[in-house]
């Protein structure tokens, strides 16, 4: 029994110890991750490029056997289509352009709208970006503060007259505005 409780104890005291390892031994270093990242988005590349370039193939050799049997309306048809689908996007394309203008447009002001009708699109939305930045300051209420001079309070106002720093003009139209209960 006694013998137990000696075991029981050991194990007990026995410290913890945590290594500042890291505990995931599948942890790949970044350099090697980002290796093959770049090489996996180099292969995609290329493989875009070649899938382009046997579509390419396929459609000339198509081309060829329809003109070999002599089928010119066909192959005319099928250019005619590819222009249409090809103007239809480029319609969408300039559409949603002259929007994205005017949208921009609308949010300068009247006198900018000329100067900058001519911009690209991008440099448009950077510049309109850039000018909303600098229109997005709160604006404060100084409408108390006009009429009590900026002061918060008669005695401050006062402090300021006895200095020389405000005209008698002013400071008694300071007392009238504090003492009419204008502002606080």
């Amino acid at each position: 029994m006694e013998t137990e409780n000696n075991l029981v104890q050991d194990v007990k005291e026995e410290p913890i110890v945590e290594s500042n390892e890291e505990k995931t031994p599948d942890a790949v270093p970044y350099s090697r991750f980002k290796g093959l990242v770049d090489e996996k988005n180099t292969y995609k590349t290329e493989l875009h490029s070649l899938k382009e370039q046997i579509a390419k193939k396929e459609e000339d050799a198509k081309v060829k056997e329809l003109e070999s049997k002599g089928e010119y309306d066909r192959i005319i048809s099928d250019i005619n289509q590819k222009l249409e689908n090809a103007e239809t996007k480029a319609k969408a394309w300039d559409d949603y352009q002259v929007a994205r203008r005017n949208a921009l447009l609308e949010k300068l002001p009247e006198s900018d709208k000329a100067i900058y009708d001519g911009l690209e699109l991008d440099k448009l939305e950077a510049h309109v970006d850039k000018f909303n930045q600098k229109s997005n300051i709160p604006s404060v209420d100084t409408s108390e503060s006009l009429t009590t001079g900026g002061y918060s309070s008669l005695t401050e106002a006062s402090t300021d007259y006895k200095r020389g720093k405000l005209e008698k003009s002013a400071y008694e139209k300071i007392i009238k505005k504090f003492r009419s209960g204008i502002s606080r």
